[in-house]
């Protein structure tokens, strides 16, 4: 009997029309949906006249003691649809060790384009879409975080993360702390009816009194002003990574321009981090 495949479906995160015909279709044919709140899903699924089929709690708190439960009736030859309260599993959502897992007990995943809150953000707040990186929501421990926070500081572009209305004033400190002029949007409610965006430096959105906070927030960083005729070793390798240039020379005259350096002096700095 061949295996039943997992589809991770994206659900609306704010507007019900934004959801695609193929999302329809899916959650319509399978015969088991794992999801992180049954109830919503249910009144998610009656909003599209879907039949409701069995539906599997599925969350950060729970993963462990249902991948098992899962599993068995993807061994049964069943499909399966994995889906969040708001817009795409499997980013950042518990649905991502899930899938790994599954992968490697050669499960096939097909993941349906749809909803999610990072695009529309970085794509409103009016900054470079050339290259980004996305963390998430930063970790609690403060260790970590200050490690992340770190990563935003170096890194050459845009920097996209997610923050909770609880973490939402401490995280906007945090980043004024750490770079005060670099600009910012925070992205409230997407797709929403209150939808907003507000713009401005760290410092001056840190010092922001009157931000609604209610919903979901995700977080734009601008990159940091390039300092024409220099780079460090952080962001020297952060480059390197983004570029797609292929050899050492061309990858040196590559940064050599964006930097207004020489690039006998990009190359040599290479070859360095090379060895």
């Amino acid at each position: 009997m061949p295996k039943g495949v997992i589809f991770l479906v994206p659900v609306p995160i704010g507007n019900l029309g934004d959801i695609t015909l193929r999302a329809i279709e899916t959650l319509k044919k399978v015969e088991v949906i794992a999801c992180e709140d049954t109830r919503k899903s249910a009144f998610l699924l009656s909003q599209y006249e879907i039949p409701v089929p069995k539906l599997i709690s599925f969350h950060k708190f729970n993963e462990r003691s249902r991948e098992e439960l899962i599993l068995s009736h993807l061994e049964e030859g069943k499909d399966l649809a994995i889906v969040s309260d708001a817009g795409s599993p499997a980013i950042s959502d518990p649905a991502q060790n899930f899938v790994a897992h599954a992968l490697s007990k050669g499960f096939e995943v097909q993941a349906l384009p749809g909803a999610t809150a990072l695009i529309p953000a970085i794509s409103v707040s009016g900054f470079s879409t050339d290259a980004f990186q996305f963390l998430g929501f930063l970790p609690q421990k403060q260790k970590l975080r200050q490690e992340a926070l770190r990563q935003i500081k170096d890194y050459p572009f845009v920097s996209i993360i997610y923050e909770s209305v609880h973490r939402l004033k401490e995280t906007l400190s945090e980043l004024a702390a750490m770079f005060p002029a670099r600009n910012i949007a925070v992205v409230r409610e997407i797709s929403k009816l209150h939808e907003e965006v507000l713009r401005g430096t760290a410092q001056e959105l840190a010092e922001m009194e009157d931000i609604t906070l209610k919903g979901e927030f995700v977080i734009v960083i601008d990159k940091p002003e390039i300092v024409k005729g220099s780079i460090s070793e952080a962001e020297l390798v952060s480059l390197i990574e983004a570029s797609k240039a292929v050899g050492k020379r061309e990858l040196a005259k590559e940064i050599a321009e964006q930097r207004s350096m020489s690039k006998n002096e990009v190359y040599e700095m290479i070859l360095r981090l090379k060895q």
